[in-house]
């Protein structure tokens, strides 16, 4: 438990009761992101309500646990969760289905993940940095290629099934999130196990899954929306 000024605590509790708010508050900037008519253009009004989506939810869960890697773990998983609820709803070719909005979403959540840790006391911060430095989180460790790889190929398989390379992409980061999500909610957010790197490699094995899917079969494969 971190001391806060004043002599208050920001226990366990309280940590998962800002992320609820977090959640709630981004909810509604989705709602509005609904409702907005736009062509899917990257500055599009809806763009901008997923970016403060991301920015609320990252910003929050950064600043409560003194760690940028959760803020982009929960902002850019409420971002692909909500649009594979979307692509269920209505069809996996469906225009409502983006992936420029995950995209928008997530880039929030970065931002608002690095705000965080600059609002955090400096003594929360410090205790998750020593709580991180017991254990290597490289980017070009074996454990991430894999990841990749798993991206990669779970973003190929979902493509090829629906005929569409945006559903590609938002599975194969919608499971990496997933992945390093039950992991911080069984070891803890400082975990080894919890990695927003992981996250990343998953996301960007995704990616390059999709866009393979399309070139080997760009008649049949297509985006939902133009990127």
């Amino acid at each position: 438990m971190t001391a806060r000024p004043g002599g208050r605590s920001a226990g366990p509790c309280r940590t998962r009761r800002a992320s609820a708010l977090a959640v709630v508050c981004a909810a509604a900037a989705l709602a509005h992101a609904e409702r907005a008519e736009a062509d899917d253009e990257w500055l599009g009004g809806d763009k901008r309500a997923h970016f403060l989506g991301g920015l609320i939810v990252g910003g929050v869960t950064s600043e409560h646990t003194g760690s940028r890697g959760p803020g982009v773990l929960l902002g850019c998983g409420v971002g692909v969760f909500g649009e594979l609820i979307e692509a269920a709803r209505y069809g996996w070719l469906s225009p409502r289905v983006s992936a420029k909005d995950f995209g928008a979403e997530c880039a929030g959540a970065l931002l608002g993940a690095y705000i965080g840790t600059q609002m955090a006391p400096n003594d929360r911060v410090a205790s998750s940095n020593a709580k991180t430095s017991t254990y290597s989180d490289s980017w070009t460790s074996v454990d991430k290629l894999s990841h990749f790889a798993g991206g990669a190929a779970i973003s190929g398989m979902a493509a090829h099934y629906t005929g569409s390379a945006t559903t590609g992409l938002l599975s194969g980061c919608g499971i990496a999130a997933a992945g390093e999500l039950a992991d911080a909610a069984r070891y803890g957010w400082h975990s080894k196990h919890a990695s927003a790197k992981d996250f990343a490699m998953g996301c960007l094995g995704a990616v390059t899954g999709a866009f393979m899917a399309v070139q080997i079969a760009p008649g049949r494969i297509t985006w939902s929306t133009r990127l």
